[in-house]
């Protein structure tokens, strides 16, 4: 349904699938086969099983087309309603399908979608209720692209404002398929470099200890990912803020233990201790209810294990 005169932009009764894959939490188009390839491309799977499984999802609908895509057919209602999300479509530019990403947490409100345009993705929107998220990226992206970073890429920043209530932010669009969590990385390399690059233009809190250095803040193997040749993406600079120099290494090292198995053999640096200090207080902070406390659960123990050999020597 069109959203207002001159726009081809999706609305009220727009209809996606469902696949049923991973959290379910992606809704596909199926008016063409480019525009549900940009959908499944959505999905992020990290171990090795689940990421073929997903490109034999891929080249299926690639041969086949959309209408052999497996999931729930469900039909989409705009957030907020139908006028306010055409007040908000008018801003965003010429598109005319778009795939959505919605946060499994349920503390955590508002959704993402690629926007498509003849099936190809012209942007990547985050939308929510409140600003900060959104101020804090945008603050991060926008320092980094002038930085230059030299061991990953991130999105550029194609728009960034407010309409009807919300707030919302555009962004290049990755390449439209699936990607893999970067491997044969230099950690410590990585760290630096977000380091290097955000420590002249993040604001620094007043009460931050002053060997404290800024981090991406959710720097995990499903957020650095490589989609083809080149450096590996970086994506979801929502929570970068200054914290112990080691947070950034620490909390990759916990997340690619609790979701891939993946465990360091040496053992952890002095100013490590205090960023699993620093990130067992953060993960507190969350709720037990949410889609990942499991995750949360496995986090926090990986965290304390990190400390034990500390504690002990």
């Amino acid at each position: 349904m069109d959203l207002h005169e001159g726009s081809s932009a999706p609305g009220s009764g727009y209809r996606l699938i469902r696949p049923a894959m991973g959290t379910r939490n992606v809704l596909v188009p199926a008016r063409s086969r480019q525009a549900a390839l940009a959908g499944i491309s959505l999905i992020t799977r990290s171990k090795a099983v689940a990421l073929l499984a997903q490109w034999g999802l891929y080249y299926a609908v690639a041969m086949l087309g959309p209408r052999f895509l497996p999931g729930e057919r469900v039909t989409w209602e705009p957030p907020g309603g139908a006028a306010r999300w055409s007040a908000l479509a008018g801003r965003l530019g010429k598109f005319d399908a778009l795939a959505l990403y919605e946060r499994p947490q349920a503390s955590r409100t508002g959704l993402a979608a690629v926007l498509l345009h003849r099936g190809r993705p012209v942007g990547f929107l985050k939308l929510r209720e409140e600003p900060g998220e959104l101020d804090r990226e945008h603050r991060a992206m926008v320092a980094l692209a002038g930085a230059r970073p030299e061991t990953f890429r991130l999105p550029r920043v194609l728009g960034r404002g407010e309409a009807e209530g919300w707030h919302w932010m555009v962004m290049e669009p990755m390449p439209p398929r699936p990607a893999a969590p970067a491997r044969r990385i230099v950690l410590p390399r990585l760290v630096a470099d977000i380091q290097r690059c955000l420590e002249p233009l993040l604001p620094r809190p007043h009460d931050a200890p002053a060997h404290w250095r800024p981090m991406h803040g959710d720097l995990t193997p499903w957020n650095l990912r490589r989609c083809g040749p080149g450096l590996p993406w970086l994506i979801d600079w929502e929570d970068a803020a200054w914290a112990p120099p080691g947070a950034d290494q620490v909390y990759y090292a916990v997340t690619s233990a609790a979701a891939l198995g993946r465990r360091s053999v040496s053992p952890p640096e002095p100013g490590h201790v205090e960023a699993a200090r620093f990130w067992l207080e953060r993960l507190a902070a969350r709720s037990g209810d949410d889609h990942d406390a499991p995750l949360t659960a496995r986090l926090v123990a990986e965290l304390r294990a990190r400390i034990s050999p500390a504690l002990s020597r």
